[in-house]
């Protein structure tokens, strides 16, 4: 979920909080200050202004220029009231080349350690890298509401920001772009070496009860990042036809202290001419900590917490085939022959899985998938009592994750033929199906991917009419001359491997398919024909 953490400028947010209780409210004016934020840092202001301020100018010079000792700049940031602190213009530097200029901040409302409302105009950064080029970022405008900072003056005496935690109701960017270059790029290279990133917009808001947050939200539009073409990345892009990644990214969700349960409402990311992911669930037995507690406390609450339910949903749109095309160009095939490769490998879930009812569901589900290229979803609903993430995560075996779990999945579109229900249609002479088209040659799991769901027909060695017919579970049913058998197929690498009850010893064979006929090749070389048939004409 979104955390909103002070970036390097929350020192101006930390500088707008002080000053002794009994001093009368002052405007204040300061040129030329700068405060040092490391060994060999300082925040330049080139003018600053607070307003209403309860602290003196004295002691506003102090704070500002770093000559305060640290506890003592803790007392006074965490006693600071100002109607308004505002500073057009900051800048960060070090002794390393480059700089960070911060653009018209304000805060408005400061008092103690909050702040009604707080701007920033907007950053320029230009950070020289250190394998040559610059890391360059332009960031445009961002807003803040209901700003409070808890455990303020700790964390200055301390001397660790991590001690204090931010709570922000709101907060909006108006996006920014970046670039650096590409460590791996030559700088000569034809189109530069230089990756971009941009942002359009962002905005996140947070409802409390109290201390804990109910509601959250978070929304970043435009979000884009563009690879050197010369770099492996931007030659893979390239190729599957596309000058960027783009992206929007959604989060959103509510907890419930009375019955401390969480809601994960929507966790998504939609890609431009790719597809979404989208993630929601439920979590009971979670803590308040998990959101305001210090780090330690927040992962001891999760790990306490019971995973109650939770839903992953996919989206296609354009992702599965720009998959297939990258996986066919690595492996010299067609993109066909990849799906039906991955097809065999879902249809074989349930023979690898026999102890997970669900791999049967899912098995289906994924061949609609690959088949139909249009959205996958898979549910999980916890069986009483829910399991703890800390025992899901102990869990090494998934046939013990899946048992605590009812189990769904399902995808649009209807099952491809090879996984399609064995029903039996008589004809006077079965139509030879093809396998693929045109006279293509299919090997190993592709080929096989051919044959599961439809039927063989030839003579065995005794020339004796075979049938063979098998099953996307796992099943072959056997009809050689007039006796009948029932055995069990797994792919063994690029071999299909057959067991027949009574015998000790799997026989596996390499596999050809080309048109209606696939040819099974022993392990001495020697290969035998059959016709493809369409379904299971047989009866098997």
């Amino acid at each position: 979920m979104p955390s909103f953490r002070s970036p390097p400028l929350a020192r101006l947010v930390l500088l707008a909080a002080l000053a002794p209780a009994s001093a009368q409210a002052a405007d204040i004016a300061l040129d030329n200050v700068s405060l040092p934020t490391g060994a060999d840092a300082k925040l330049t202001f080139k003018h600053i202004e607070l307003k209403d301020a309860n602290i003196t100018v004295e002691e506003a010079t102090k704070l500002f220029s770093g000559a305060l000792p640290r506890d003592a700049a803790a007392e006074l940031i965490g006693k600071l009231k100002a109607a308004r602190i505002a500073a057009p213009e900051a800048v960060l530097t070090s002794d390393k080349p480059g700089a960070v200029t911060f653009h018209d901040f304000a805060a408005e409302g400061v008092d103690q350690g909050s702040a009604a409302h707080l701007t920033l105009g907007g950053v320029d950064a230009d950070i020289p890298g250190d394998t040559g080029g610059s890391v360059v970022l332009k960031s445009q405008g961002v807003t803040l509401d209901g700003v409070q900072i808890k455990h303020l003056a700790e964390a200055i005496k301390a001397g660790d920001a991590a001690g204090a935690s931010a709570r922000i109701n709101h907060a909006a960017w108006s996006g920014f772009d970046l670039t650096a270059p590409d460590k791996g790029t030559p700088a000569g290279a034809d189109g530069g070496n230089l990756i971009r990133v941009h942002l359009a917009s962002a905005e996140a808001a947070q409802n409390f009860d109290g201390d804990t947050p109910t509601k959250f939200s978070f929304n970043a539009s435009g979000l884009s990042v563009t690879m050197p073409k010369a770099s492996q990345a931007g030659a893979a892009l390239t190729a599957l036809g596309y000058d960027k990644i783009e992206a929007n990214v959604k989060f959103s969700g509510a907890y419930q202290a009375a019955n401390k349960t969480f809601a994960l409402d929507d966790y998504s990311i939609d890609l431009a001419k790719l597809g979404s992911i989208a993630l929601s669930g439920r979590f009971g037995g979670l803590d308040a900590s998990a959101f305001a507690g210090d780090p330690a406390a927040r992962a001891a609450a999760f790990q306490a917490s019971e995973l109650q339910a939770l839903t992953l949903k996919l989206v296609n749109a354009g992702a599965l085939e720009k998959a297939l095309a990258l996986t066919a160009l690595s492996k010299n095939q067609t993109p066909d022959a990849i799906k039906a490769e991955w097809s065999m490998i879902a249809a074989q879930a349930p023979m690898l899985a026999p102890n997970i009812p669900a791999a049967t569901t899912f098995s289906q589900a994924v061949l609609k998938f690959v088949a139909n290229g249009k959205s996958l979803t898979l549910a999980l609903a916890a069986k009483p009592p829910a399991p703890k993430v800390s025992d899901l995560q102990e869990m090494k075996d998934p046939a013990q994750i899946a048992a605590r779990f009812d189990v769904t999945a399902d995808a649009d579109g209807a099952l491809p033929p090879l996984a399609a229900p064995m029903t039996a249609t008589p004809t006077a002479a079965p139509p030879a199906a093809p396998a693929v088209s045109g006279q293509t040659k299919l090997t190993g799991a592709a080929a096989w991917a051919a044959l599961v769901g439809n039927t063989i027909s030839g003579k065995d060695s005794d020339g004796l009419p075979l049938s063979e017919f098998y099953g996307p579970g796992g099943l072959v049913k056997q009809l050689d001359d007039d006796e009948t058998a029932t055995g069990k197929w797994i792919l063994r690498g690029e071999n299909v491997c057959f067991i027949f009850p009574g015998e000790k010893t799997e026989t596996c064979y390499k596999l050809e398919v080309a048109g209606d006929a696939a040819t099974f090749i022993d392990e001495d070389g020697d290969g035998k024909r059959y016709t493809i048939l369409k379904g299971n004409p047989k009866n098997l």
